[in-house]
């Protein structure tokens, strides 16, 4: 019956337990009376201080007729990996500075997710970049990586100026 908040990865633990309680009509004193887990523990859970162990997962599927085992404590998971990700996601990006806004014409600068479109990103760079956006590129993603998107790239335009800086900056030479 609650399944679908599994695929909700965004949202925290403590909110999902929160929203389904109330679903039941039930106190957080009444599901800690059901669910046998002390009520400060409940509330501790809902507010996201403490987290939920697959003993406490079980019990509250018990006290909430959740029919899905360890359903707390795989939501509890999925958001922590989530938070995880987006922090690795905010971390890890090239040294800003030797890019020009200019060469990301047609989306937000400041919003680009470099490890989600490292492809698309590669594309464009190897195609309009220069020299120091270039060399950033491959400091930053590698010669390997590098290598292996452009030899995925399908598009025909530009690729004249791709595989020039492809050969220049790496000394590649492509496989006819």
């Amino acid at each position: 019956m609650y399944e679908n908040y599994l695929t909700y990865h965004h949202i925290p633990c403590g909110a999902v337990l929160n929203r389904i309680r109330a679903k039941e009509h039930l106190t957080q004193r009444e599901l800690a009376s059901r669910s046998e887990i002390p009520f400060q523990r409940i509330n501790d859970f809902i507010a996201n201080r403490r987290r939920i162990s697959p003993e406490n997962s079980l019990r509250l599927e018990r006290a909430l007729g959740v029919d899905h085992q360890g359903f707390f404590y795989q939501i509890q998971t999925n958001y922590e990996i989530f938070v995880a990700t987006s922090r690795l996601s905010e971390q890890a990006h090239p040294e800003i500075s030797k890019y020009r806004k200019t060469l990301f014409w047609d989306t937000d600068f400041d919003t680009l997710d470099w490890q989600r479109n490292s492809e698309w990103i590669i594309q464009r760079v190897f195609e309009y970049g220069n020299e120091s956006e270039i060399k950033e590129t491959i400091r930053f993603y590698g010669k390997r990586k590098i290598i292996n998107v452009m030899k995925s790239i399908k598009d025909t335009w530009n690729s004249k100026n791709r595989m020039m800086n492809l050969k220049n900056y790496l000394n590649y030479k492509a496989k006819n």
